[in-house]
């Protein structure tokens, strides 16, 4: 690894500069003094040899950096090691003999060959992958073909399929109990096990359904004509729910007994915040059809209240009102009363192609085609016309809500403004325009309740406050990639771009602050490396700067209680609904503690605290001194220092990268090189 010196000696640059101090002005001096310092600093610090290196005996198949400890997690094809950047030493390890060779039980189900043929492999995704079950300290991974869930804090392996007849398809964590929930198989049945941790043993098992069956829906999964059945486990404090092939089944949370299942196909369902009912959503019409149907189920005994199915093309919104429902779909939305299906409102709330709706106190603000409209709790209309906020109808919606001073702000690929919430006019008669082949970020400034936005190498500033209509107070015209910009952070000076080729200051006077620019590495395809806030973002949702188009949104559904305020879902349904509130809180709150042990609570806190914080440093790909080698550089935000350069040996590394230390992980070949915070 080659290290690149200063061409130039700092004696023979202090020489011109002394010479020249005779005919320039003091100030210029110092500039020049502060660059040549920052000059010989990079360049003694380029491409820097790791602090540690820690060879294993097998190539590293995969790397994790568990979010509230900072264990790094590594994967090799035949083993699983937890490294403690602490102590900097390996913490503990499960190799293939230790998992062992298939149990008398195991063999006799034949598990192992059968899984591997056909298209139920496809259930246990890749052998290189490590995940954490979600709100826990587990680890679920596959070591030599074999299920295994292990405590990342002590390594202890909780779960072995080598020694049961079964493989798991989907597990869920029950924090409080300290147990976890399978859906599992054996290649003929599938079944719903509770396991307990502390023995390691099942508390009980229930066969749920057919692999033949199950391997026929997982199939249609795959059609895009027709939605597929969205399997999943809902555990409240009495029972469990579980759609498995299409199929639901409740069981008792205590002794497994199956107490219905339903004779009908569906593809989601949502447990009511009574929990004496359970909405369910299923596909309508034919094979190739785009209709679904909504209904309700009686949960003490799995029949249908409704007689008929309240049906519509594209349901996008449910919202639960314990005694009424209100159900869109493409064409319209109405609310239904609970007993009998029948609408409350005399009139559907009409538009075309309705993409999402949203509840604002009591009124719903909802996208219809290219147009937004907004109405009462009655069905009624409080604007006098709809307002078009996009060019075209398959447009992202970056942002759409109501903001300070009684205003709603839309964001879209195409168009941007602001609309008096009362009476549905635009602050400003014109759109602002943008360029939907552009790359469209925005940050929201919580001092001044303002949006920045940038587009087209422009950026706006969208003040709530104000009567002036926004124009860009700068154009980046030196940006050397402006469609690969994915990352605006805000600082109190001003913001800062992160691209592929480009890292960029610029303050809210318009002025440039500081402007490095990237070449690609290589000629392999190139990606943006992870911040520090994109690493917490999949673990603790931390809001994106991009946000996903409401055409592509997931069904929702919302709790409201009989005064109409939204009612937070408990925390005993651990629903994908509640997963993202549930680990925002994930770090602090008694779920998760219960799993860990006391002497971690403190780090774990901690480490979290100091997670909601770490939008300070980018790291960028870029070519080296040679043009075969790359670089991974550290660049300092608030003033676009490069704090620090690693030469690495190919263009899609394997690395981690910890957002509260800063340390780098960086995997090549069968070594771990350790890269301490510079």
């Amino acid at each position: 690894m080659s290290v690149v010196k200063p061409c130039i000696t700092s004696t023979v640059w202090l020489r011109h500069i002394n010479i020249w101090h005779k005919n320039t002005n003091l100030n210029i001096m110092k500039k020049i003094l502060l660059s040549v310092g920052l000059l010989i600093s990079a360049a003694s610090m380029a491409q820097r040899q790791a602090d540690k290196v820690i060879t294993f005996d097998q190539n590293i198949d995969n790397i994790v950096l568990h979010p509230l400890t900072g264990q790094v997690i590594l994967k090799e094809k035949e083993a699983i090691i937890s490294y403690n950047p602490e102590t900097k030493q390996q913490d503990w390890k499960v190799t293939k003999e230790d998992i062992g060779k298939l149990s008398t039980a195991a063999k006799a189900g034949n598990v192992i060959s059968d899984i591997n043929s056909g298209d139920l492999s496809k259930l246990f995704g890749s052998a290189d992958k490590v995940s954490f079950i979600s709100e826990s300290p587990y680890i679920r991974a596959i070591i030599d073909n074999k299920d295994v869930i292990i405590n990342s804090f002590n390594g202890k392996v909780l779960f072995n399929s080598a020694t049961k007849n079964y493989r798991i398809v989907q597990s869920e964590n029950l924090p409080r109990e300290k147990k976890l929930l399978f859906v599992a198989t054996d290649n003929k049945k599938m079944f719903c096990i509770l396991y307990d941790l502390e023995t390691s043993t099942e508390i009980w098992t229930t066969e749920l359904a057919s692999v033949e069956s199950f391997m026929k829906q997982f199939s249609l999964s795959f059609n895009k004509g027709k939605a597929g059945a969205k399997d999943k486990l809902i555990s409240t404090d009495q029972d469990i729910y579980t759609s498995i092939n299409a199929r639901l089944y409740k069981l008792d949370k205590t002794s497994g007994k199956l107490y219905w299942s339903t004779d009908f196909d569906l593809t989601n369902f949502f447990i009511s915040q009574s929990d004496k009912n359970i909405i369910i959503t299923k596909n309508a019409g034919g094979l190739l059809s785009s209709k679904q149907a909504v209904n309700v189920i009686d949960a003490s005994n799995g029949s249908l209240i409704w007689k008929d199915d309240i049906t519509g093309k594209y349901i996008s919104y449910i919202e639960d009102w314990n005694d009424r429902i209100l159900i869109a779909y493409s064409k319209g939305f109405n609310f239904y009363n609970y007993n009998d299906g029948k609408k409350t409102w005399k009139k559907d709330a009409k538009g075309d192609d309705i993409k999402k709706v949203i509840p604002i106190d009591m009124d719903y603000l909802y996208i219809s085609d290219k147009d937004m409209n907004l109405i009462n709790n009655n069905g009624e209309s409080q604007w006098k016309k709809t307002i078009e906020i996009c060019d075209k109808a398959d447009e992202p919606v970056y942002y759409l809500g109501k903001v300070d001073n009684n205003r709603v702000f839309y964001l879209t690929a195409t168009l941007g403004n602001m609309v008096d919430y009362s009476s549905g006019k635009k602050i400003w008669k014109k759109n602002i325009e943008f360029d939907k082949d552009r790359a469209l970020l925005y940050s929201f400034d919580e001092t001044s309740k303002s949006f920045i936005v940038f587009n087209d190498k422009k950026l706006y500033k969208f003040d709530p406050n104000s009567s002036d209509k926004p124009e860009y107070f700068v154009k980046l015209k030196d940006l050397q990639e402006d469609k690969s910009i994915e990352k605006i952070d805000l600082f109190d000076w001003g913001v800062c771009l992160v691209g592929q080729s480009d890292v960029i200051g610029v303050g809210f006077d318009g002025q440039v602050k500081y402007h490095n620019v990237y070449k690609e590495p290589g000629a392999a395809a190139r990606k943006l490396l992870k911040t520090g806030a994109g690493i917490t973002s999949a673990y603790f949702a931390v809001k994106g700067a991009v946000q996903s188009a409401f055409a592509d949104a997931e069904l929702t559904v919302i709790h409201r209680d009989a005064q109409g305020k939204t009612v937070q879902e408990s925390q005993s349904l651990l629903t994908d609904e509640s997963k993202s509130k549930l680990s925002q809180k994930a770090a602090t709150n008694q779920s998760v503690s219960t799993t860990i042990d006391a002497s971690v609570s403190n780090k774990v806190r901690n480490r979290f605290n100091a997670l909601k914080h770490s939008t300070d440093y980018a790291f960028v790909l870029a070519r080296g001194e040679g043009d075969e080698t790359t670089q991974l550089v550290k660049v300092r935000k608030s003033d676009g220092v490069e704090i620090d350069k690693i030469s690495i040996d190919n263009n899609k590394p394997l690395y981690e990268i910890d957002p509260v230390t800063n340390d780098i992980y960086y995997i090549y070949k069968n070594e771990l090189r350790i890269f301490s915070k510079q």
